[in-house]
């Protein structure tokens, strides 16, 4: 009777640990984004299509690799909370240059040299007020409002803080943008004169905008260490 009861105690000690695991496990997969899920947080931010997606070695991370027009980036995203632990550019993508179209070429060796040369005598020619007005004019310095706009239309968001540094050529401008309710923030560099995004930085912005300069600079700074165009930025950096 005894070894009875030991048996049944052996064998209700077992059922419980069979079902402890199975719950263990079920809890923690529920506490898991889905492949569908991570690929969602990556284009939704960044855009591009996803090629491939991965497994970190530890199961925590899923690793994707997103194509964009003018790169390909691997994301890491976090499975508990689906924030991004880092992206890095693993290929750059050039354009191809145009090729002349096969009639202009022909055009050209058919053209005779004596009228080529004649092109270029009246060329030389021509009064320099005349070639002056030939030049197309300088590119129209962009204004902090058109700024605002490219940074939402790339991001979304409400605008909270916009500056600048450097003049004519070299201005670039830094729009901050709030991307959601949950403090989550994205800051803009934007050529000041062609329009064209720079770098986007992802940071968490307080609800206290009285330290945002310092904010904006520091995350400006940690940028500049990084050639990817998409940055998170690591706000504990600064305080080593």
């Amino acid at each position: 009777m005894a070894k009875r009861s030991k048996i049944i105690i052996a064998l209700t000690g077992l059922i419980a640990g069979i079902v402890i695991g199975v719950l263990w496990v079920s809890f923690n997969q529920q506490d898991f984004i889905s492949e569908d899920e991570a690929r969602a947080v990556v284009t939704e931010r960044y855009g591009g299509s996803v090629e491939s997606v991965s497994l970190s070695d530890d199961d925590r991370y899923f690793v994707i690799n997103l194509k964009g027009n003018e790169a390909t980036h691997s994301i890491t995203v976090n499975r508990e909370d689906s924030s991004v632990q880092g992206i890095k550019t693993v290929a750059e993508h050039k354009e191809p240059a145009e090729e002349e179209p096969a009639a202009d070429k022909e055009d050209k060796k058919q053209q005779p040299d004596k009228e080529r040369e004649a092109d270029k005598e009246d060329k030389n020619q021509q009064p320099d007020k005349e070639r002056e007005a030939e030049k197309p004019e300088e590119d129209t310095r962009l204004t902090v409002e058109e700024a605002v706009e490219i940074a939402a239309g790339e991001v979304g968001g409400t605008n909270v803080y916009s500056t600048w540094s450097g003049e004519g050529s070299a201005r670039e401008y830094y729009i901050l943008q709030q991307v959601n309710d949950d403090d989550e923030g994205a800051l803009i560099a934007i050529n000041g004169i062609t329009g064209n995004i720079n770098k986007v930085i992802w940071l968490e912005i307080d609800d206290d905008y009285e330290e945002i300069e310092q904010l904006v600079y520091e995350a400006t700074e940690y940028a500049n260490m990084y050639d990817s165009r998409y940055i998170e930025y690591d706000d504990e950096y600064f305080e080593d």
